[in-house]
């Protein structure tokens, strides 16, 4: 065996699993001297006596209760040999991550290692559904309805967003000129953005509608309201 294949088969090696000629020659290696192995026996040992301690403390089941659970394993681990033959009479390959997770889950594997394979598929597989849905979900349309904010002091204009704009490039385009959408969108897809310019000020909201005319990857159209 080699050093990567003996430093994976330690948890076994503790746990007292494997075969006479597996243990002999992982117990070979260790006399060699490899101290990153060593070091790992050490830690499991450990790890299991804790385990074992704990399991200790608690209380004992009762014989009904046990002899339920060892049907339940039983029960598992014939339709786990069922489905395994099913598997090879389909002649079906699976991918080779899939065959390695499944030897790895149908050897005698201690406890504590099945529970933290269990913790990081799970961490996995609700990482990659929230990066699903990231990726799918669409981009947020503001729909303001007509009247639904009182418009106040400050000049009015009727601004068009590019469709691919997302929701934090409109906000950072309307935090650039200090505007807020108080209606729309219309029918044709304007919405009408407050500004802080007082309504007489020309010059200031000509101001204001070139540069949102220069933002093109954000900004369709600008005009002043009608």
């Amino acid at each position: 065996m080699k050093h990567q294949e003996i430093i994976e088969s330690l948890p076994w090696y503790v746990n007292g699993t494997l075969s006479q000629t597996e243990r002999a020659e992982i117990a070979q290696h260790l006399a060699a001297g490899c101290r990153e192995c060593a070091q790992e026996v050490a830690s499991l040992t450990a790890l299991r006596k804790a385990v074992v301690a704990v399991g200790d403390q608690g209380p004992e089941p009762s014989p009904y209760l046990l002899n339920r659970a060892l049907a339940q394993i039983e029960d598992y681990e014939r339709t786990r040999v069922q489905a395994q033959d099913r598997q090879t009479e389909s002649a079906k390959p699976s991918p080779s991550w899939l065959a390695e997770m499944s030897a790895i889950w149908g050897r005698k594997t201690p406890v504590f290692a099945r529970v933290a394979l269990a913790v990081q598929m799970a961490l996995l597989l609700a990482v990659g559904a929230i990066a699903v849905y990231e990726y799918n979900r669409p981009p947020i349309i503001y729909k303001v309805s007509t009247g639904s904010q009182a418009q106040g002091t400050g000049a009015t204009v009727g601004v068009i967003f590019n469709e691919n704009a997302s929701e934090r490039d409109i906000r950072q385009a309307l935090d650039g000129i200090g505007g807020t959408i108080i209606g729309g969108p219309s029918a044709q897809n304007m919405y009408t953005i407050e500004l802080k310019v007082p309504q007489g000020n020309t010059a200031e909201i000509e101001k204001i509608l070139d540069k949102l005319r220069q933002n093109r990857r954000i900004v369709s159209l600008a005009q002043q309201a009608q």
